[in-house]
């Protein structure tokens, strides 16, 4: 892509990531602010509605309990002509009995009960009640309760009024406009702010661009001005840096990437080392001696040769963890695996089976020899106790010896036959050695071993 469709789409993403933003907090807000605004002009309306219901109501009072339908008649008359918005007025008795009238209602009416204010699309209806203290003089009884507030005011009729709302809507409509108009101008000047920011960062940009490209085609001495890199003056001194680095001579370089290569070799081969060995013993880890297990399992087989496996478990290493804390138990563990290198050969893979438990693989050894390496090896346990904290601590080990048997062609079941005679040991009171049975090739390719 030549620098200057990249730089377009950089200017212009920038543009965007810069004025979004805006345009979105600007429709939210005015989003809410039209809304917010119509629900108070639809509330002023219905308060200004029930007003006039009130009113009409105590001038409608006596009328009504006097049933003068022409005051009524001309109290709705003059009511509507009051409001332009007012559609129709209607009086009604107590009963629900049409009184008097101004106006043709749009839809009819709901129930006349209670005092209600109904919203119907682009009108309003108000219906209030029209309640009066005037009671018959003659009836002393009642008009105790009036004075002492026992008794509720008598209901004389009902108010109802029905607006029309377009009027309202039209204003909303108009605040709508008005506020486009002004949130499209401030639209236009966050775009312009957006176009001023992209910009003041694309020619830097390009200028920084224009140095990589020369110093790609070979023209080693170009720089970068940082005078014209803004708010870009760093990348500009590491490119000005990096064309530094780059006339180095070829030697050099070679030498670097020499002792790069020597580095990552160092690396790997500590990496690998650390992903077979067992931090905390220095033993290899299970994975890396299943590996080599099965290597040698296959040798065996190929050249005839005996194979034996010893697991140990350390004795009480619970014990040892409760009593004396962790630390001194991973003391105990380094301990024993100095003790166990001690009596390996070169050719044999002791390994951290895992937690307290240890592996041995004595590869061209018999099942017999086994038995004798793993005596030697806890008796060598047994003489060398564990110094912690000024003190020594006799720590044992159980043992199982297993011989590799060909008609299992595995290595889980010679583990598994290692395992039962360990725990067998275990069971013998620890601190000894098990022989797991053995079913060597007839033909005398592994040594039977004594019972």
């Amino acid at each position: 892509m030549s620098p200057d469709p990249m730089l377009r789409q950089m200017r212009l993403r920038l543009w965007l990531a810069a004025a979004l933003p805006a345009v979105l907090v600007v429709l939210v807000l005015l989003a809410l602010f039209v809304q917010r605004h119509g629900h108070e002009l639809l509330q002023a309306k219905q308060h200004q509605a029930q007003a006039v219901a009130k009113q009409l109501a105590s001038q409608a009072e006596f009328s009504l309990f006097a049933a003068d339908v022409q005051t009524l008649q001309r109290l709705a008359a003059t009511t509507k002509d009051s409001d332009d918005e007012i559609v129709a007025v209607a009086l009604r008795a107590a009963n629900g009995q049409f009184q008097a009238g101004a106006g043709r209602f749009g839809a009819a009416l709901p129930d006349f009960t209670g005092n209600r204010v109904h919203l119907n699309g682009e009108r309003l209806w108000v219906i209030l009640e029209v309640r009066s203290d005037l009671m018959a003089v003659d009836d002393p009884l009642a008009a105790g309760l009036l004075e002492s507030g026992a008794a509720d005011p008598v209901l004389l009729g009902f108010v109802a009024l029905e607006y029309d709302l377009i009027a309202l809507q039209r204003s909303s409509q108009k605040l709508l406009l008005w506020a486009l108009a002004a949130t499209g101008l401030a639209l236009m000047l966050a775009a312009l702010l957006s176009a001023l920011i992209a910009s003041s960062v694309t020619r830097p940009v390009a200028h920084i661009s224009d140095v990589v490209r020369r110093i790609g085609s070979g023209e080693l001495q170009a720089r970068a001005e940082l005078t014209r890199a803004g708010p870009m003056a760093q990348l500009a001194r590491g490119i000005n840096r990096m064309a530094s680095q780059v006339a180095v001579t070829q030697e050099e370089l070679k030498l670097q990437v020499q002792q790069a290569t020597d580095e990552l070799r160092l690396q790997k081969l500590e990496a690998e080392r650390t992903a077979r060995t067992d931090g905390l013993t220095g033993l290899l880890r299970r994975r890396a001696f299943i590996d080599l297990a099965e290597a040698e399992i296959q040798r065996s087989l190929r050249y005839q040769d005996p194979l034996s496996f010893i697991m140990f478990d350390v004795d009480h290493f619970k014990s040892i963890n409760d009593t004396h804390g962790h630390a001194c138990g991973d003391a105990a563990l380094v301990h024993l695996a100095d003790l166990l290198r001690q009596q390996m050969r070169d050719s044999d893979l002791p390994c951290r089976w895992g937690g307290e438990e240890f592996v041995v693989l004595l590869p061209r050894t018999s099942a017999d020899v086994a038995r004798h390496a793993a005596e030697r090896i806890r008796s060598h346990f047994e003489a060398n106790p564990v110094r912690w904290e000024a003190r020594s601590l006799r720590v044992t080990a159980s043992f199982g010896v297993a011989a590799f048997d060909a008609r299992d062609l595995s290595l889980s079941s010679m583990v598994a036959r290692a395992d039962a005679a360990l725990y067998r040991a275990k069971r013998s009171g620890r601190n000894r050695v098990e022989v797991a049975e053995y079913e060597g090739w007839a033909a005398g390719g592994f040594e039977q071993p004594a019972a």
